[in-house]
């Protein structure tokens, strides 16, 4: 007779490289106390899963957006109940991925697969490498900050990047100065370069490169 022994939830990262995201199982029961999540198209590490005591695991997760190492953790009894759920950075909760039943997962990824070609019919072929040049662009622009390339007239360094549509909108916390950066082609991301410095300017302008 065989056992057949169920996956314990599902999960599914943005990889950090190449955008892809793609569906892993969770397993109740592993031979080794931390599992690499590695992306299915580029091989890239998207996260850890890290066997705990007492039923429990942690995944952990590195954003794109911030840099911040997340760390969330779950039994395996709750996380079997799960019939999806966002993860999100504890930082400035930018998405992550999800956990969850496969089923839902894949429900929602088609979802927004669709939603995406709903808004441009002429590029639903390109969503994956749409999200690929957001996310590389969020990684050079974090990359910036933290050499204090991206500057508020202001002075001040409370400084938060989101995404709008095809484009990262540079904000400052303290008296609203933005900065508009185009990252819909590969031509955009080109201009973001490492040795590049953005100032923020005045609320109701808009710069962009």
């Amino acid at each position: 007779m065989s056992l057949l022994i169920e996956s314990c939830c599902s999960v599914a990262f943005y990889c950090q490289r190449c955008g892809s995201i793609h569906i892993h199982d969770v397993p109740y029961f592993t031979g080794t106390r931390e599992t690499k999540i590695r992306c299915d198209s580029c091989g890239h590490e998207q996260g850890r899963i890290v066997r705990l005591s007492g039923s429990r695991f942690s995944i952990e997760l590195s954003c794109v957006s911030c840099g911040t190492m997340n760390r969330v953790t779950y039994t395996t009894k709750h996380a079997h109940r799960v019939g999806l759920e966002k993860i999100f950075c504890s930082a400035d909760h930018f998405e992550l991925g999800y956990i969850g039943k496969r089923k839902r997962i894949e429900e929602l990824m088609a979802f927004n697969q669709a939603e995406f070609e709903a808004i441009h019919p002429n590029d639903g072929k390109n969503f994956i490498e749409k999200q690929h040049i957001l996310l590389e662009a969020l990684n050079r622009v974090h990359d910036l900050a933290a050499r204090g390339a991206i500057t508020c007239p202001c002075g001040s360094d409370a400084l938060a990047a989101d995404i709008h549509g095809n484009s990262i909108v540079l904000e400052c916390e303290h008296c609203g100065s933005e900065y508009v950066l185009s990252a819909s082609s590969a031509e955009d991301l080109e201009k973001i370069q490492k040795d590049m410095a953005i100032s923020l300017i005045a609320p109701g302008s808009f710069g962009a490169i």
